[in-house]
């Protein structure tokens, strides 16, 4: 969220002592993130403690949340796990919003910096350990099980006729209405590749399927001023097979680590260990995954009520993935390349 929620700060921080019987002198609302329901701060104790405080409107999934306290407990460094409230539960509920609190950590994301040699090992070390890690089977049971249905697809094609109809329109959305026209025949290609890939992938041994991030591109791996390297934002973990993350490294759909070099990719998977990947899954990750954006963009553009500022963010995003060698580019590229497999 772009805009700062209308939410005191002194009412946060009566929130957080009720809650967690966390003390903070200092709330900063920080305007990132992508997502129009979440609104994220920074939190200063007097005792020099930094927290993260993320509230989210709306419903919300807390499998992420139980993930990532998971694999702090079994020792996995590169995650930032939440702190528990006064009732030991991980995402607390007041003032209409969920509340998830966890230690700040200062750094940069991979947009904004490029990985030396190391960290593009440390990189692929860190997703081999995420998709090795066991999970219990009651939380496994939590995860969304990947099942090649696109579902985002429909969505695509009900926005499609939404933008025909013949009603007002304030700037943001006619912007859209005319983009959507233009890319059209791009915009129902990719859907119709997703559903094609999809039916072929139809029966695939699940028992191979790991967890999964589900969205580790460069703005979701955060860099300390040490160096270090975490992995945040896991709002959709998902049980798969491991291309549903390995669509990302050295490709990023357009979401590319700064200065990223060809060399990195082979970094990278020095340290994830040698794997044969599927043709045919990547082609399927990297189509619906720019399906997924078009709906979830789509959706908010034409909602009028939305916050203006974040609307424009999302025009402005949603446009970019159709420039050359970014999202729909890379999708179409890997879908063409199974005709030569």
């Amino acid at each position: 969220m772009l805009r700062k929620p209308d939410l005191s700060y002194e009412k946060i921080k009566d929130g957080l002592k009720d809650l967690y019987d966390v003390y903070v002198n200092e709330v900063t609302f920080l305007p990132i993130g992508h997502d129009p329901k979440a609104a994220v701060y920074r939190l200063e104790s007097g005792h020099e403690d930094t927290y993260f405080l993320k509230l989210i409107q709306g419903s919300f999934n807390e499998t992420g949340i139980n993930i990532t306290h998971q694999l702090g407990m079994k020792g996995i460094e590169s995650v930032i796990p939440p702190i528990p409230g006064k009732s030991h539960e991980l995402v607390m509920h007041l003032e209409g919003y969920y509340w998830i609190l966890s230690p700040f950590v200062e750094g940069k994301t991979g947009f904004e910096t490029s990985l030396s040699e190391k960290q593009s090992i440390q990189f692929g070390h860190i997703l081999k350990s995420i998709h090795s890690v066991s999970i219990p089977i009651e939380l496994q049971e939590q995860l969304r099980q990947e099942d090649f249905s696109g579902p985002w697809c429909e969505k695509v094609r009900e926005l499609d006729r939404e933008i025909d109809a013949d009603r007002p329109r304030d700037e943001v959305t006619q912007k859209l209405t005319d983009f959507w026209k233009r890319k059209r025949k791009d915009i129902l290609t990719l859907v119709e590749r997703t559903e094609e890939l999809g039916r072929q992938l139809q029966g695939t041994d699940q028992s191979k399927f790991v967890m999964c991030h589900g969205d580790i591109h460069p703005g979701n791996v955060m860099i300390d001023q040490h160096g270090n390297m975490f992995i945040v934002d896991w709002d959709d973990p998902v049980m798969a097979p491991v291309e549903r993350d390995l669509m990302f490294p050295g490709v990023g759909l357009g979401l590319c680590f700064k200065d990223e070099q060809s060399e990195h990719i082979d970094l990278f998977y020095k340290g994830y260990g040698e794997i044969e990947l599927d043709p045919v899954l990547l082609a399927y990750y990297r189509n619906e995954r720019v399906v997924a954006d078009i709906a979830s963009y789509g959706i908010q553009l034409l909602n009028e009520k939305e916050n203006l500022k974040d609307r424009e963010n999302g025009l402005r995003l949603l446009m970019g993935q159709f420039e050359a060698g970014y999202e729909v580019d890379v999708a179409g590229k890997t879908f063409e390349v199974l005709d030569r497999v």
